[in-house]
C-alpha cells in the first residue's frame, strides 16, 4: 500500500507528465501564453501609468488585511441594511452547507466563473443534492462538459484549443463544428445556456472585490453571462473570500481596474457593481422588486485569515488573481495549472494550497517552483512568491 504523500506525488506526477506528452493540451496552453504576452506588451505601452496605479492598490490591500476584521463587520452591516442574507463560513464545508440550505434540491441553478466556488467544489456539492447546475463563463462551461478542473483563474480552458471544443460540442449537442469557425461555437454555448438562465431557481457568483462601506460587489467579465446570473434568477448568491474586501469603492474601483489590466483587458466589456436586492414602489407606496428578489452574501475564511496572520505568508493574501504571473512562470508556460494543487495554480497557487488544503497538497508543487521570480516581475503588486516558496520549503524540511 503507497502512504499518503506518495499517492499525492504520484498522482501530481502523473498529471505533469501527461500534460507534457499531451499535444492538444500544450497547444492550447502555449497559444494562451503567447496571446498574452503579446496583449500586455500592447496594453502597458498604451497605458503607461498601469503600475503606480498598481502601486496604490497594494497599499489598498496591505490596509484592508491589516483591518480584516472590521472590514468583514462594516461589510456584512452593510449588506444587511440593502436587505441582503449575510452568512460568515469559517471553511469549506460551512460554505457549502449554507448554501446548500439556501438551495435546497430540485433546483436549476446558473453560475458565473468563480474559482473561490472550486476551491469548497460548490458545483459538485450542489449537483449531489439533486440540483441541475450550470457554468455560464465559456471556460467553465467547456471546462464542466470535460469534467476536468480549471487550468487559470480568468481563462480556465486556456489549455483546451478549438479543435478540441468544436469535438466536445459535436458530442454535446449532437452536430457537426468547423473548429475555425469561433462565433458557431461560441452562439452554440449561448444558445444552450439561453433557457437554462430562464428556468433558473437560483444564480451564484463571486466577486472580484468588495466595497465594505458601501456593500457593493465588484465583477468584471467579457461575456454578458454574468447578468443573466444575476439578474435572471429570484435569488442571487454571492460566494466571496474575505481577502477580496477593501474599505471603499473608489478603492474597489481601482482595484478592479488593476485586475482588469494584469488581466489584459484595455477595457473588460462589464463591469458590475452589485449591492442589494432592487425594487421600485408601486402605486399604493409599496415594495415591487425586480429580480433577483433576495440576495445572500456568503464570505469564506478557509484558511485566510490565518495567512493573513501569518508574517510570512501574509503577502499571499494580498493575490488579485489576474493570473499575471502564470502567464509569466516557465513551468505554468509547459504544463498550465497541473502545475499547483486541487484548486489553485502556479507558485501562488502552491502557498494557496499549503494554507488552504495543507502542506501534503501542497509538496508537490512547492518543489516544482523553478525560483525564477518571474512571477514577482509580472505581478501588478509585486508579490515576492519565491521568497515564500523558500518560506514553506523551510517548514517542510524542519518538519520532517
Amino acid at each position: 500500500m503507497l502512504s499518503e504523500a506518495k499517492k499525492v506525488w504520484k498522482k501530481y506526477y502523473d498529471e505533469f507528465s501527461k500534460a507534457m506528452r499531451d499535444k492538444s493540451f500544450r497547444t492550447g496552453t502555449t497559444r494562451a501564453t503567447e496571446s498574452y504576452e503579446h496583449k500586455m506588451k500592447k496594453l502597458l505601452v498604451e497605458y503607461p501609468e498601469t503600475p503606480e496605479l498598481a502601486k496604490e492598490v497594494r497599499k489598498i490591500k496591505e490596509e484592508a488585511v491589516e483591518n480584516i476584521d472590521e472590514l468583514i463587520n462594516k461589510t456584512m452591516e452593510s449588506f444587511k441594511r440593502h436587505g441582503a442574507d449575510v452568512y460568515y463560513a469559517k471553511n469549506a464545508e460551512e460554505a457549502r452547507e449554507i448554501i446548500g440550505k439556501i438551495i435546497g434540491t430540485g433546483k436549476i441553478v446558473v453560475k458565473g466563473k468563480s474559482i473561490t466556488s472550486e476551491e469548497i467544489r460548490l458545483r459538485e456539492y450542489l449537483i449531489e443534492k439533486g440540483n441541475e447546475v450550470w457554468e455560464t463563463d465559456l471556460g467553465e462551461f467547456i471546462i464542466q462538459l470535460l469534467h476536468d478542473r480549471p487550468m487559470h483563474v480568468v481563462t480556465p480552458s486556456l489549455h483546451v484549443p478549438r479543435e478540441k471544443v468544436a469535438e466536445i460540442f459535436e458530442k454535446t449537442f449532437k452536430r457537426k463544428f468547423d473548429p475555425q469557425d469561433v462565433p458557431a461555437l461560441v452562439r452554440a454555448a449561448s444558445e444552450f445556456l439561453r433557457d437554462k438562465y430562464y428556468n433558473a431557481h437560483f444564480g451564484i457568483i463571486g466577486a472580484n472585490v468588495i466595497a465594505a462601506e458601501e456593500g457593493a460587489a465588484i465583477l468584471i467579465h467579457n461575456e454578458g453571462n454574468i447578468r443573466f446570473v444575476a439578474n435572471i434568477p429570484d435569488e442571487l448568491i454571492i460566494l466571496a473570500g474575505i481577502e477580496k474586501i477593501v474599505p471603499d469603492l473608489e478603492k474597489a474601483i481601482k482595484t478592479a481596474i488593476v485586475i482588469s489590466r494584469y488581466a489584459s483587458y484595455k477595457l473588460a466589456g462589464y463591469y458590475e457593481i452589485i449591492g442589494g436586492a432592487r425594487y421600485i414602489q408601486d402605486n399604493n407606496g409599496e415594495k415591487a422588486y425586480s429580480k433577483p428578489r433576495k440576495i445572500h452574501l456568503v464570505l469564506l475564511d478557509n484558511g485566510r485569515k490565518k495567512m493573513m496572520n501569518d508574517p510570512e505568508l501574509r503577502e499571499a493574501s494580498y493575490c488579485l488573481r489576474c493570473g499575471a504571473c502564470m502567464y509569466s512562470c516557465t513551468v505554468f508556460k509547459i504544463i498550465a495549472g497541473k502545475f499547483g494543487g486541487p484548486t489553485y495554480m502556479s507558485g501562488i497557487g502552491a502557498i494557496w494550497t499549503y494554507v488552504i488544503n495543507g502542506s501534503l497538497q501542497a509538496a508537490p508543487a512547492i518543489y516544482t517552483c523553478l525560483l525564477d521570480g518571474r512571477c514577482r516581475e509580472r505581478c501588478p503588486l509585486n508579490i515576492d512568491i519565491p521568497r515564500m516558496i523558500r518560506v514553506i520549503r523551510k517548514r517542510l524540511a524542519e518538519s520532517q
